[in-house]
């Protein structure tokens, strides 16, 4: 049954294969967002077996496909090389029947794979049915583009691509013809590559943002225009961001807001020219933003577009701010030298509550095990006993406070004043 799973595959979407062979002989690369075909030889088939396998494959749609997937891989070459697509057929041969006209001449498509009465239809335009079902082509939302790499600097290159919609016929992407237009000072200009520019790497020797259009023209079809993603073409760097938090915790029940500084930006050769912050619920305006929390456990996030005045623009992100809540606390101690176990790694709030006119606090923690402990945006590691700042003596608002506290180990944490 093997040249049964051969003819079938020359027609249908074979979803693991390495090429589509077209009608005319042209071998594509595969590429699975446009889910091409594979390449087969059909070798000496003869016309009666080509014309049983369609047959039988009609008969049972889904017994073909399963062995289709069962073939095994393609056929080689004595040299271990995939065989070539071509099809051409001695001219002189007397067999010029049904496989001139349906196989050699135009790749065989499944083409209505919803229906329950398969239709199979080639490019010639020839069509075989099992009953009266008639395929109807898909409307006009056929897929989208966009650059794979994006963004690049000026002077280099990236490759387009177009990514179909799950909903359309891979058949249809690939039998059709694809023109695209590149802005900017792009080179090449255009190209008529099909799905994807892999071997036209499209340059670009001028920064700002750049567009392409892709013209698309389904088999027998009008030509639709899609408008790809932009790309963003860099010029000069933009180097020596950083961007801090406050605090890697604030406290609703205080008003508290998240709040971030960029600095350090620089780009030789230009000159910074803005900062546009991003991120739910955050507010920015120059180098600095602020984020609204709203409840104990909210967590927000910001990030911020550096840009200068040679159109480059570079991402930074900035540290997470989690929110806490000191009328909420996990924990709390409230006598000098008390203690408060935390049972497991994570994130705590403690409250301590000193009453305030205090001359010295001091906080230390103790662990079974090697244990990494941050407290208010301040790390300590060790094992066993661990103090907080120079033998353990610590800020005084500390001890009368809500402190946030995240540990990688179970802690016993010790609060003492005077």
């Amino acid at each position: 049954m093997k040249k049964k799973s051969v003819v079938f595959g020359v027609g249908a979407a074979i979803f693991s294969a390495a090429f589509w062979a077209c009608g005319s002989g042209e071998v594509i690369t595969y590429d699975q967002d446009l889910e091409g075909t594979a390449e087969f030889n059909l070798g000496n088939i003869s016309d009666a077996e080509v014309a049983k396998a369609i047959a039988d494959c009609l008969a049972d749609t889904l017994g073909c496909a399963i062995e289709m997937r069962n073939a095994g891989p393609l056929p080689t070459s004595a040299d271990g090389s995939a065989q070539s697509s071509s099809r051409t057929q001695n001219p002189t041969s007397s067999n010029q029947g049904p496989r001139s006209s349906m196989i050699q001449q135009s790749s065989m498509t499944f083409v209505n794979q919803s229906s329950s009465s398969p239709t199979f239809a080639s490019s010639g335009g020839a069509v075989l049915q099992s009953s009266s079902s008639v395929y109807v082509g898909p409307g006009a939302e056929y897929g989208s583009c966009a650059p794979e790499t994006n963004p690049i600097n000026h002077g280099g290159g990236t490759v387009w691509k177009m990514t179909k919609n799950p909903s359309i016929e891979g058949q249809v992407i690939v039998n059709a013809s694809y023109s695209w237009a590149f802005d900017g000072g792009a080179t090449p200009a255009t190209s008529t590559a099909r799905g994807k520019t892999n071997t036209e790497t499209i340059v670009y020797a001028t920064s700002g943002v750049k567009n392409a259009t892709l013209t698309f023209t389904p088999p027998g079809g009008t030509p639709v225009a899609i408008q790809c993603a932009p790309l963003q073409v860099n010029g000069a760097a933009i180097t020596g961001c950083k961007c801090a938090a406050a605090a890697s915790s604030v406290d609703v029940a205080l008003g508290q807001s998240a709040s971030w500084t960029v600095s350090g930006c620089t780009s030789r050769g230009a000159t910074i020219t803005g900062y546009t912050w991003g991120g739910a619920g955050v507010t920015g305006s120059g180098t600095t933003a602020v984020g609204a929390v709203a409840a104990k456990g909210d967590v927000v996030q910001a990030s911020v577009i550096v840009e200068n005045d040679d159109n480059t623009k570079q991402t930074v992100t900035c540290p997470a701010v989690k929110a806490i809540d000191s009328n909420l606390p996990d924990y709390e101690i409230k006598v000098s030298q008390g203690t408060v176990t935390l049972p497991a790694a994570g994130e705590y709030t403690v409250v301590v509550s000193s009453g305030g006119n205090i001359t010295q606090c001091r906080m230390s923690a103790q662990s079974q095990q090697q244990a990494s402990i941050t407290v208010n945006s301040k790390t300590y590691r060790g094992q066993h006993y661990i103090p907080f700042g120079t033998s353990g003596v610590v800020d005084n608002s500390w001890c009368n406070s809500s402190l946030s506290v995240t540990t990688t180990a179970p802690i016993t944490l010790q609060a003492s004043w005077n």
